[in-house]
């Protein structure tokens, strides 16, 4: 996919944000989110968010196609080394690589700022998430059934589990760090080499 790049989100693709994820609060169950938030709270979660976890977006000429972040799983000290992951893509753009380009991009960062275990939450039938996190290496946990009710029906979710290859030692290293605290070359690769994925170039997921 030509002129375009996985790079971290700035406020200012709050809306392009928003205007792909309302459909899919408004008329899937990809999301068990019932109401579409406001771009105030577009933008406050995403600041909430990137103090700690890295928060995404893939663009096309300039248009944001797709985003990705990770997020605080539960919130006791204890579970800091984890991470939940959520990842939207336009319509107009599945199948083209951006889901793949963004989790590279989300997966790597995360591994250097030190976590260790991340979780996907997906609302099933939904074969084509299914097949991406098997493909970056996911396990199935397991199925809750009819645990959410939306557009009139129950809804099971799939609980899929990735453990992070060379995860380093808590007890060693203390906990993940936030975002300010990265490396800004290294982090500069990581989103290059994710960006190279959407032009073709052979790159290997994960590299």
């Amino acid at each position: 996919m030509k002129n375009a790049e996985i790079r971290l989100a700035e406020v200012e693709d709050a809306r392009s944000i928003l205007e792909i994820y309302a459909p899919y609060v408004a008329n899937t169950a990809v999301t068990l989110t019932s109401k579409v938030p406001t771009l105030e709270q577009v933008v406050q979660t995403m600041l909430d968010i990137k103090k700690h976890y890295p928060y995404l977006v893939c663009t096309r000429q300039g248009e944001v196609v797709g985003f990705a972040y990770a997020y605080k799983l539960r919130p006791h000290e204890a579970y800091r080394w984890n991470a939940d992951l959520a990842i939207y893509i336009d319509p107009r753009f599945q199948g083209k690589g951006v889901a793949t380009a963004l989790y590279t991009a989300l997966f790597q960062i995360l591994k250097i700022q030190g976590f260790c275990n991340l979780y996907a939450v997906i609302t099933i039938p939904n074969d084509a998430s299914v097949a991406l996190h098997h493909h970056f290496g996911f396990k199935e946990l397991a199925i809750m059934k009819k645990s959410g009710f939306k557009l009139g029906a129950w809804h099971d979710d799939l609980y899929m589990e990735l453990k992070i290859p060379g995860c380093c030692d808590p007890g060693t290293f203390g906990a993940p760090l936030p975002m300010n605290l990265l490396n800004k070359n290294e982090l500069a690769t990581t989103l290059a080499m994710s960006t190279a994925l959407l032009d073709g170039s052979p790159q290997k997921v994960g590299q």
